[in-house]
């Protein structure tokens, strides 16, 4: 069996240079964050040290053991649905040739498109009112080649909502975000990535029956770097989160030997 380890690498807000979220990011306000310039060089790593940006569908294809993958193999992943993911995120991908998975909070989405806002509460950042993208916004990242996952109607914590509410209430966190998906993009995502990384073995029958992966998500500190592998169950796959708090040089360790041994 392969000993291919693939980094998938989280991000959440990726902020102008000039944002005050960046002026006054200090220790746990730095979570959840980066600046422009970081990410940039970011992708410039990737692309001179020639890593591949495959889609989540390739990953999981790979897992399924139906496909290969190349050598240098990463994902890119934007959770939430944040309105910088389209003005920030999607010109800079676009000229590097990169695509990736936006995972949106359908809550979010919905509000903006209506012209309202939406407080949700996240592991990084609490509770936040931020903007969010809209509709007509997801389908032009859909349109640049742009995998889609559903990320849960409210941004949930999913094991939470399961011990409050049984399999009914995941269940319904799941068709309220599908009904959308289907009226405004005329899909439903295949897969999935744990809102704060909330979840359990029950959870994950639950979902699974509605999508072909489930994503993990860690928010250790200090940092934990953990991996998908060609034995990574498919309703557990792993990734990187990647903020102000991770410097350059970890950065770069994800793509080592070091960190992937």
């Amino acid at each position: 069996m392969s000993d291919q380890a693939v980094p998938i690498l989280v991000y959440h807000h990726v902020y102008p240079e000039a944002a005050p979220e960046l002026e006054s990011a200090v220790g746990d306000s730095a979570a959840g964050i980066i600046g422009v310039a970081e990410f940039e060089r970011h992708l410039q790593y990737l692309g001179d040290n020639d890593w591949t940006v495959v889609s989540t569908s390739q990953i999981v294809d790979w897992l399924r053991g139906g496909a290969e993958l190349p050598e240098r193999a990463v994902a890119l992943h934007f959770d939430n649905g944040w309105l910088d993911t389209f003005q920030v995120v999607l010109p800079r991908l676009r000229d590097n040739g990169f695509s990736a998975t936006c995972f949106p909070i359908t809550d979010g989405i919905e509000a903006a498109s209506e012209g309202r806002s939406a407080a949700v509460r996240t592991l990084t950042e609490g509770v936040v009112d931020k903007p969010f993208m809209n509709w007509g916004q997801v389908q032009q990242l859909c349109d640049a080649g742009w995998e889609i996952g559903a990320h849960t109607a409210t941004h949930c914590r999913v094991a939470d909502r399961h011990e409050e509410e049984g399999d009914a209430g995941v269940v319904r966190e799941v068709e309220v975000a599908n009904a959308l998906f289907r009226r405004h993009l005329g899909f439903t995502p295949t897969h999935f990535a744990y809102p704060s990384g909330s979840r359990n073995d029950r959870t994950d029958e639950v979902l699974s029956a509605y999508y072909r992966s489930l994503r993990l998500w860690h928010f250790e500190w200090p940092i934990r770097w953990s991996f998908t592998r060609a034995d990574t169950p498919v309703d557990a796959t792993d990734c990187q989160n990647i903020d102000l708090r991770v410097s350059f040089a970890d950065f770069q360790r994800i793509f080592t030997s070091e960190a992937t041994d």
